[in-house]
């Protein structure tokens, strides 16, 4: 072989060396680059607090706040499909964070799972997700009907919505609460799409009476009901993240396990987000990317 020819497969060898390393490396910063813009974006929905958002009585869950579903994952499902409950009810339970909640803790020793976009920031073509209820604390709603937002089969009164029992503000809440004193008895908040425009203010009110009733709830945490929707229609699904909580034992592992099977099935990357709750009123959560907590590559 010539000095030439043998220097020029020299030469190409090494370029693409320099090719594969460029493209892997431009890889890897596309993708911390998704992951880094998801938490900034999740912590700016997280510290917003609106009453509502612009628009027609557009609820504040629609733009602001971080709604999330605490999750197991196993090799028999996957974790963004519904538990018989869910399926039979028609709702599906979420806890909703934002800044001024006193959420320090999930339901159900919540450690990992998935948040949505908020409505109004969907990636286009997505599913329109349909937000049901609201709760100020636990709803119990596993042993409603009504999709999770009506009476409760474990007591003798018929639990029906706020507003049909002239429950029209955090304050009322509060007060019918106290009559009885149990979560179970509690009325919840219509935020339906054919409540308009009084979903926007049905909403709001779930979120003072959080706020207001907070050293007498039973529960550090809230509940939204969303609309069950089509498992066919699952790949539409408009996950924002997968989420763990920062120190519980498993949850990054929970997370990735959750990563890995949205991969396996549609392909794509949906970042994991490291989300830190706050210990007390004073402090706010966090939500940050890291390189290390993610178990797939970029496609």
């Amino acid at each position: 072989m010539s000095p030439h020819i043998e220097g020029f497969i020299m030469l190409a060898c090494k370029t693409r060396t320099w090719l594969t390393v460029a493209l892997l490396a431009a890889a890897s910063a596309t993708q911390a680059s998704i992951g880094e813009k998801t938490a900034q974006r999740m912590q700016r929905n997280y510290d917003a607090t609106p009453a509502q958002c612009e628009g027609n009585a557009v609820p504040a869950h629609a733009c602001s706040g971080v709604l999330l579903r605490s999750t197991r994952p196993s090799p028999h499902y996957h974790t963004w499909h519904h538990s018989q409950n869910s399926k039979d009810k028609g709702g599906v339970s979420f806890s909703y964070l934002r800044r001024d909640l006193p959420v320090t803790r999930l339901a159900a020793d919540g450690r990992s799972g998935f948040t949505l976009y908020p409505l109004l920031q969907r990636p286009k073509g997505s599913l329109h997700y349909e937000m049901l209820c609201a709760w100020p604390t636990d709803g119990d709603t596993w042993e409603r009907d009504n999709r999770g937002c009506g009476d409760n089969r474990q007591t003798p009164e018929r639990e029906a919505a706020c507003h049909e029992q002239g429950v029209l503000s955090a304050e009322d809440w509060i007060a019918h609460y106290r009559k009885t004193g149990d979560y179970k008895r509690q009325c919840a908040f219509d935020i339906r799409r054919t409540r308009v425009p009084e979903r926007a203010d049905a909403f709001y009110q779930s979120l003072r009476g959080q706020q207001l009733f907070a050293q007498e709830m039973p529960f550090p945490w809230n509940e939204v009901v969303v609309g069950a929707w089509e498992e066919a229609s699952a790949n539409t699904l408009p996950i924002q993240s997968f989420f763990h909580i920062e120190g519980e034992y498993g949850a990054l592992q929970q997370a990735q396990a959750d990563q890995q099977d949205w991969h396996r099935t549609y392909g794509g990357f949906i970042p994991v987000i490291r989300i830190r709750l706050p210990q007390d009123g004073t402090e706010r959560a966090t939500f940050s990317y890291y390189e290390s907590d993610q178990a797939v590559a970029l496609p």
